[in-house]
């Protein structure tokens, strides 16, 4: 899968989608804090990380990839994270 702007905004959805009720009002930018503002919990942020997973029909496990939720504060981080791993996964189909 090539990464465009169209991936920018499948992320963006993704963490919308995973926004817990009382947050759902928040207007989401790069900058939005992702527990601080949307309220999401560990708990919250393993969700998404199955959303992605289950979206771009990946193992981020399988890929030996490791994921620290925890240096994760904003939707920028989010979004770096996902390019990192996507990358990471087009180099494991090449190889």
């Amino acid at each position: 899968m090539e990464l465009d702007a169209n991936f920018d905004d499948q992320i963006m959805k993704i963490i919308t989608s995973g926004v817990p009720g009382k947050f759902k009002k928040v207007k989401i930018t790069r900058q939005t804090n992702l527990k601080k503002e949307l309220g999401l919990d560990s708990i919250g942020m393993l969700s998404l990380v199955f959303r992605f997973e289950e979206l771009f029909e990946i193992d981020i496990a399988q890929l030996g990839i490791e994921i620290n939720i925890a240096k994760l504060k904003t939707v920028d981080d989010l979004i770096q994270a996902s390019h990192e791993i996507m990358s990471k996964a087009q180099m494991a189909k090449v190889n």
